[in-house]
């Protein structure tokens, strides 16, 4: 066995390392064997510090000046009407999950260093496919003195080529002018909306939302119900006040066209005393705001070009990394890409709209701190409307580096400093103490009642009262949003099952926003339902989810025996990371071992306002939007 020290191997390749070979961190899984070790298990272990030191590099990348005695780059990036564009890339979007994973890459290269420079090896191998990591870890080994190799795997999956790899490789601005010129054709038929009845006065509210998460038998009946809102909008139309609301249009299995999205709408308006004033941000499209966006995009093009420096600022700070070569991607698809324009769209309907709307005393808006909420916040000031409320409506997780921003940032006056609401309503302890951990003021928070997951009020009529007596244990399989991290949970059950006994059953529960087709795991013959979870969680003794769904809480809350199965190659994104009571599993002998155990027996289950606040009556809600003591119209 080689001894400690001499060689450090990083393994990113099929197959397993040598179990008695060199010390071997593992690129991507869980497992640990010999002289194996899990990078990600690495990363867990040292989550609060790795997260820290990405985030200051973030807020230190923003404050760098490519050139000498040069302006800031976030003062580089202003556009002209107060609005630095810096806050709408992707790097300071941080959106680890859904649109930049290379962020994850980063943060284990910043622990391969950590580990490094604790072991000091002789020379550093490394075993990959991955040109990028291959560039930073070249360069940090000859910086510190260490030698250094890089190993090509002997078995490379060839990759069809299909449109989607097509459309990858073809140049950003190539890839810009399609993806801008889809949405445009899609969202076209949305100008149709009626845009000019807004409610006005100082009895109004205007709420921003998403118009998905629907409740689709009430809609086709011309009753607007949102599972994001439920029932605010109710309580406050019958204190006397008037909703406008500005939607934005996600294609869904329940909205699958504009043409349903623009009819139901309509039927809302012709009882908008009732139903609220409804219309699509989409309905402010016009040729004059796809010309400021062509035009904003030849800008944005120019910029990079004068900025082509950039990349000596991707080192963070007491670091021998730069980690260009892993996040040039995001740098150069937020300046001239899809990410480009689209923000530029985003950026220029919301002053049309903003400028369009009278007067708002408040506004209200689901909050994942995307980019088009900067441009949003940006405009609703510049046109004078009042105070806005920033609804973090589901969980706040740990990886999820979109709700997390350096002190620094946020303690900032600067004229181009971050746009932020007013106010953040989080609802329950944990997304505030969450929130207070990436060091928000506590007087921008208030708390508030989960509206999303109001029905977890009755979660004990969940518990099944008969599961001792039966002879089989059921297996309730809860998938996620990320379609590919719903399929690795499959496999991973499915390689765990020949281990499972055979009274064990399973029903899978797929995402309402992605549908898998489950014949592909046949071995676990499993059943499919769609029936939302307070209606069908008392029919089983254990939940298995995915690593991100935030649907896992449902069952933790309701006090089931929970495993989630941890993403292969991702960070742990559970809401519940770091929650007693939770076993999470990242190997198929991990997997069935916990569902093995003797899970059917009562969890204790937390305070009920550890996660939500569950209040129907809503009074921190009143107290907030200032109607308690209201009166009825």
């Amino acid at each position: 066995m080689a001894v400690p020290g001499e060689e450090l191997i990083i393994w990113d390749a099929a197959g397993d390392p040598e179990a008695d070979g060199p010390v071997t961190y593992r690129w991507e899984g869980h497992a640990e064997d010999g002289s194996a070790r899990s990078l990600l298990r690495y990363v867990e272990l040292n989550g609060e510090r790795l997260r820290r030191r990405y985030l200051e590099w973030i807020h230190d990348l923003g404050e760098s000046r490519i050139s000498r005695g040069g302006a800031r780059l976030i003062d580089r990036m202003q556009l002209g009407d107060g609005l630095s564009y810096w806050w709408m890339t992707t790097l300071v979007e941080q959106s680890l999950i859904y649109k930049s994973p290379r962020i994850a890459d980063a943060i284990r290269l910043l622990a391969l260093e950590e580990i490094i420079l604790g072991q000091r090896p002789q020379m550093v191998r490394l075993v990959s496919a991955n040109d990028a990591v291959h560039r930073v870890l070249r360069g940090l080994c000859l910086e510190i003195g260490v030698s250094y190799v890089r190993q090509r795997p002997r078995h490379r999956r060839r990759q069809p080529l299909t449109l989607r790899r097509l459309y990858r490789l073809t140049p950003h601005w190539c890839r810009a002018v399609i993806a801008t010129t889809r949405d445009i054709v899609t969202r076209w038929p949305l100008r149709q909306a009626s845009k000019s009845e807004w409610f006005a006065g100082d009895r109004a509210f205007c709420f921003i939302s998403y118009f998905f998460h629907l409740d689709a038998d009430s809609c086709r009946k011309g009753s607007y119900r949102s599972h994001y809102w439920e029932q605010l909008p109710g309580i406050l139309q019958t204190r006397g006040y008037a909703i406008n609301w500005l939607q934005l249009y996600v294609p869904s299995a329940a909205v699958p066209s504009t043409s349903v999205g623009l009819e139901w709408t309509s039927r809302f308006n012709a009882f908008r005393t009732r139903e609220g004033y409804h219309t699509f941000l989409d309905a402010y499209l016009s040729w004059n705001v796809v010309i400021r966006v062509v035009l904003g995009w030849l800008r944005l093009l120019v910029l990079s070009i004068r900025l082509r420096g950039i990349a000596r600022a991707f080192r963070p700070s007491g670091s021998h990394l730069s980690l260009w070569p892993v996040l040039r991607e995001d740098w150069t698809d937020s300046m001239r890409g899809p990410g480009a324009a689209n923000n530029l769209l985003m950026m220029k309907l919301f002053d049309v709209a903003m400028r369009s709307l009278p007067h708002q005393p408040t506004g209200i808006y689901l909050c994942e701190n995307q980019g088009w909420e900067r441009a949003m916040i940006h405009a609703w000031r510049k046109h004078g409307h009042g105070r806005l409320i920033a609804v973090a409506h589901s969980t706040i997780r740990f990886w999820d580096l979109r709700y997390f921003t350096d002190p620094r940032t946020l303690r900032s006056d600067d004229p181009h400093s971050i746009p932020r609401a007013d106010v953040m309503a989080l609802n329950g302890d944990a997304q505030r103490e969450a929130y207070r951990s990436g060091a928000f003021p506590h007087d921008s928070s208030a708390a508030c009642e989960s509206l999303r997951f109001g029905y977890l009020r009755d979660r004990a009529r969940h518990l099944p009262v008969d599961r001792g007596a039966r002879d089989h244990t059921r297996v309730l399989v809860l998938g996620d949003y990320n379609q590919s991290e719903t399929i690795r949970m499959l496999d991973l059950l499915a390689r765990a099952h020949p281990t499972l006994p055979p009274t064990m059953t399973f029903t899978f529960k797929p995402h309402p926003g992605q549908a898998i087709d489950v014949s592909e795991f046949a071995s676990l013959n499993l059943t499919v339902v769609l029936e939302p979870l307070e209606r069908i969680l008392s029919a089983y003794d254990v939940v298995c989810s995915s690593n991100s769904t935030s649907a896992a809480v449902d069952a933790y809350l309701a006090g089931l025996p929970l495993v989630v199965v941890l993403e292969d190659t991702q960070f742990n994104f559970s809401p519940l990371r770091s929650r007693s009571g939770v076993c999470f599993v990242g190997t198929p002998g991990e997997l069935a071992a916990a569902l093995s155990r003797e899970l059917g027996v009562a969890v204790d289950r937390p305070p009920q306002d550890e996660f939500f606040f569950l209040d129907p009556e809503l009074p921190r809600w009143k107290h907030l939007l200032g109607v308690d003591g209201a009166f009825a119209a």
